[in-house]
């Protein structure tokens, strides 16, 4: 029996892939698809969310 893999995401290309260090298909870097852990005592949540809203004032 085999272990169980976790999914990951390519920054790059979007491609979704078992690959833990590079994406086979564009060599690009990796990331987990999952969003964080939702918790109350976030300490860093406003950081994170100001550094969003800014993102997002930039795209427009």
């Amino acid at each position: 029996m085999e272990p169980l893999t976790h999914l990951f995401k390519c920054t790059v290309c979007h491609e979704y892939t078992l690959e833990e260090d590079r994406c086979p298909r564009c060599g690009g870097s990796v990331a987990s698809p999952y969003p964080a852990k939702f918790s109350l005592q976030d300490k860093y949540g406003e950081y994170r969310r100001r550094a969003k809203r800014k993102l997002r004032m930039s795209a427009d």
